[in-house]
This record gives C-alpha cells, structure tokens and sequence, in this order.
C-alpha cells in the first residue's frame, strides 16, 4: 500500500480491511496514566477471545481492595487462563487448579468497562462516525505507521430504539499500512464515559498491539475442558426468591429484610461446584429514605467454599480487625474507612464497616456503608444467631 493515499482512500480500506478480519493473535497492552495491562490475546469473531495476563499494574484495584474489597486482584490475574467463548467466561487459576464458568463477558480489564481487549470494531465506522484528519507518521513497536485523527461527528446518537452515546471526545488512531490493522488507539474519554472517572480529563487511555499473527485462531481453542482434577465451580444469577436448595447451607436473609433492607433487584449470585456441596453467594441489600433515594447498603458473602476475595476479607479481619461478640457467636470487625484516611478527605468519608465471623464451616461476611457500628453489629448478630438456630433445627 501506498502512503500517498488520501486520508480518505486510507480510511476507507482500513474499515474494509476490519469488515473482513475473521481472528487474530497479539500482544495487547492497555495504559492510562499509572494503570498499565499487558496481555496476550486470541480473537476471533464474533467477539471469542482467550487472555493471559502478563504484566498488570493498577493503583485504582489497589484502592478499591481498600475500599470494600475486590473479586479478583491483579497479583491473581497474573498467569491466569481467561476464556471467553462470546457468552460465557472460564476463568482457570492454574495455581490453585480451580476454574470458574461465569456468566457473561468478565475479562477484568483495568478500563473495567467498556473493557478495550481486542478492541478494533470501531475501525469498521471510521467513515461514517468521525471526522479524519491525517496526523503523519510515527513508529509503533518497530512499525511505520500511518496516523489518522478522529473526532466524532456527534457525541450522541438517537433512533427511535437506540440511544447511542461515544465514550471519546478525540482519538488518534495508528494503523500499518500494510496490514491495515490498529498498532495503537490513543483516545481521551469524554466526561459522560466511565472511563473518564479513570483516567482524569486531560489523560489519554492509549491501547496498543504488538507481534501480530492473521492465522484465524482455531474454534476449538474458544472452549475449555476441564482436567479430572480441576475443581470446577459454576456461577449462576436467580432471584431471591428462588434461593431455596440452591446452597449447601441454611441461608435466611429475614434478620435483614426485616430492617428495612431489600436485595437489589431482587437478585443473588451463587457460585457453586459440580456436586453443590461447597458454594458461595454475594447478595446486596439497600434501604431507601422516604424520598426513594438509598440512605445506606449492605452487602454480603457467605459460603462453605472461600473465594479469593473471602479468603482476602479474612485474613484482614485477622491481621486488622477486633473482636466483637456476636451473641453465642464470636466474630471480627474493621473499619475500612480507616484503612483510606489519608486518600479519602474526612468531610466526604462515610461509614465503611465489615463483620466476619464463622458458624461451622460456613464463612459470613457483612459489610455496611452509612450505618453505624451498633446497627451492623446488631444485623451481624441476629444474622449469626439465626443462621445457627436453623443449623441446629435442621440437625
């Protein structure tokens, strides 16, 4: 291909190039700021990837960690084996031979959402959603590449059935002129994106490719088999009311509804194995004031099987937490907030309290934002004394 192209000519057989890209093979690396992500990735479409993480670097996990507590944390992510066969999504921590089927497309990009793994749909509207502006040349990862300036002819669209609203508020994008494909995409967020919240105003989020390979990857590497020796756990979404003989243990959420709380959206996420004999669920709660806005949350997990997340919140109570009596139980409580006092400013800071404690080998962890110490302990307490006369009437 020639350089001499007009910007046009250029841009319309990129977006050709895209329309008929089938898959590929690369090295992605995603960066905003301190938050940095590399990874190598398989495509094909329509939207199958695999991902390995091989570098991950994030302040803003590292402060959620803090914060209320994270599912997964990049030291984690690194080395595991993620699947996405565009419904689904294995994740296989090979450490710990553990593999989870999750529903959806759960890749844990820094960019949270929208994710930017294997990001080059928008190649295939350059014409018709941005106005071009030929930027020159530069070299990406050893390659000449031809830039193109992009900013969009409107920041939001609307149809009688789609409301359609762009994240940017300009991008360069750096495309091979041989191949056609994307080497980089450097684009700021505007403010109505959530990446904006990310990377801040004035920095761009740059996304960037390296060793490329055409190869359509092969079906078969979309789908993962576990090994016999793989302990396999499988995530499902119900509604409460739905919960019964869902989990190996007593679970009755009534020491908290009765408090005003309700679940959000009347949902429960459970995680369990083949055999429904170790499991875990995460339910949020929240009460509302008389003017319909929320006043203060819960949120909670309670398993006989501990996640890498519950294992975290343990060993936190352990190491950070005091001892607070439960009633004919004994548990652990630590206030997160204290563990941000010197991020978070004291006139914005609200109540972040956790309880912990363990009945048998179940593990129960409550966490409380904009309530008080002695009304989370006393749900924490009704919640524990009620969970261990079921266990017992069950017996």
């Amino acid at each position: 291909m020639k350089m001499e192209r007009s910007i046009s000519e250029f841009a319309h057989a990129a977006m050709e190039a895209c329309e008929e890209l089938e898959g590929f093979t690369a090295t992605e690396t995603i960066s905003a700021g301190p938050i940095k992500a590399e990874g190598r990735i398989r495509y094909r479409r329509p939207g199958k990837i695999t991902l390995e993480y091989r570098t991950y670097e994030d302040p803003l996990a590292e402060f959620e960690e803090k914060l209320a507590g994270s599912e997964l944390i990049p030291s984690e992510l690194l080395g595991m084996q993620i699947v996405h066969d565009g419904r689904g999504t294995w994740l296989h921590d090979v450490k710990r031979n553990v593999a989870i089927n999750k529903l959806g497309r759960r890749l844990y990009s820094p960019l949270r959402l929208p994710d930017g793994i294997a990001e080059i749909d928008m190649m295939c509207h350059l014409v018709r959603d941005f106005l071009l502006r030929d930027d020159g040349q530069e070299e990406v990862n050893g390659k000449k590449v031809r830039k193109i300036g992009l900013k969009p002819k409107a920041q939001e669209r609307m149809s009688l059935f789609k409301d359609e609203i762009f994240p940017l508020k300009r991008a360069v994008i750096s495309i091979d002129p041989e191949t056609l494909f994307p080497m980089r995409i450097l684009f700021y967020p505007s403010q109505r994106s959530p990446l904006y919240y990310i990377a801040g105003p004035s920095t761009p989020i740059t996304i960037e490719y390296k060793d490329v390979l055409f190869a359509v990857p092969n079906e078969d590497l979309f789908s993962f088999t576990p090994s016999e020796e793989t302990r396999v756990f499988n995530e499902e979404e119900m509604i409460v009311t739905d919960l019964a003989d869902k989990l190996p243990f007593e679970l009755s959420l009534e020491q908290i509804t009765q408090r005003g709380y309700v679940p959000r959206d009347n949902r429960v996420l459970i995680t369990a194995n083949e055999e429904r004999d170790r499991a875990y669920a995460f339910l949020s709660f929240e009460k509302k004031g008389t003017d319909s806005k929320q006043t203060s949350g819960i949120s909670l997990r309670v398993g006989n099987y501990l996640s890498p997340d519950m294992n975290r919140r343990r060993a936190l109570l352990a190491d950070n937490g005091e001892e607070i009596d439960l009633g004919e139980t004994k548990g652990r409580i630590i206030d997160r907030g204290s563990l941000l006092k010197d991020e978070i400013p004291e006139s914005v800071r609200r109540s972040l309290l956790e309880i912990g404690w363990q009945d048998g080998d179940v593990h129960w962890f409550l966490l409380g934002e904009g309530i008080d110490r002695d009304d989370l302990a006393g749900i924490a307490t009704a919640v524990a004394n009620g969970s261990e006369q079921a266990s017992q009437t069950e017996k």
